[in-house]
């Protein structure tokens, strides 16, 4: 394999794990400090936006990880079979796009939550 095909694979691996980090951070965060937050007098609309975050993040998380094991059955095929290697694949971009999706999806809802909740 040629050099800038290991790194767009790394890129791509090093992308997904960012974003997997950042997702469970946002989660972990906001869920232990959600008693300073969001006080229990808290409409139940703000409530259902935090839910909603804290799902798309983890819909994220999957994405991410469902990328990561895409990369490595790409990298990884069985013997006597000859498919591309490529990070352009479907079994790549598509989990990889659904991970960015729903990440942007859990800051916009997050910010939503936000401006409702306070």
């Amino acid at each position: 394999m040629d050099e800038p095909l290991k790194k767009a694979f790394d890129f791509a691996a090093d992308l997904a794990k960012q974003l997997i980090t950042l997702a469970t951070g946002i989660i972990t965060i906001t869920i232990t400090f959600a008693k300073d937050f969001l006080p229990r007098e808290a409409t139940p609309d703000a409530k259902r936006w935090a839910m909603c975050a804290w799902c798309a993040f983890l819909i994220s998380i999957v994405c991410g990880v469902w990328m990561l094991m895409a990369l490595t059955g790409t990298l990884d095929q069985k013997p006597g079979k000859s498919y591309p290697i490529s990070t352009r694949g479907s079994n790549v971009t598509i989990p990889a796009a659904l991970q960015v999706l729903f990440f942007l999806a859990g800051l916009l809802l997050t910010i939503v939550f936000a401006m409702i909740a306070f």
